[in-house]
């Protein structure tokens, strides 16, 4: 189910979102069994490099509810974890706001989320024993 997209038009996508930086690349990570998903990589080595996602309309009804439950979950774990952890943003999910101030958006298509990316983690595609 892999969605081919011209970067010039997920470059567009990157624009409704307040992401910190200048695009450099924007590429396909993972396989796509549910959402389509992009890494975004920045130029400045301050600004850090971002996750776009397509999500899956089709599966997710409700892309607004979907995307409060993940806000609460991933809030509530920060603030839970925020006691006496050096390195929360490695261990909670941070979602950039659009231009209207939600955590995603709709390009009259399909519906869109970004985050930011996680250094050096992996994503496990296959759970085996």
């Amino acid at each position: 189910m892999t969605y081919c997209m011209e970067n010039e038009k997920l470059i567009d996508i990157v624009r409704y979102f307040h992401i910190e930086g200048t695009v450099a690349a924007i590429f396909p990570l993972g396989n796509g069994l549910i959402n389509d998903t992009y890494r975004v990589i920045t130029l400045e080595t301050d600004a850090p490099d971002y996750i776009l996602q397509r999500v899956n309309h089709r599966i997710f009804k409700d892309i607004d509810l979907l995307q409060n439950n993940i806000e609460t979950v991933t809030s509530i774990c920060a603030t839970m974890l925020a006691e006496g952890v050096d390195d929360i943003d490695r261990k909670v999910l941070r979602f950039v706001t659009t231009t209207s101030g939600k955590s995603y958006c709709f390009d009259g298509r399909f519906y869109w989320r970004a985050s930011v990316y996680i250094a050096d983690t992996m994503t496990v595609e296959v759970v085996t024993p």
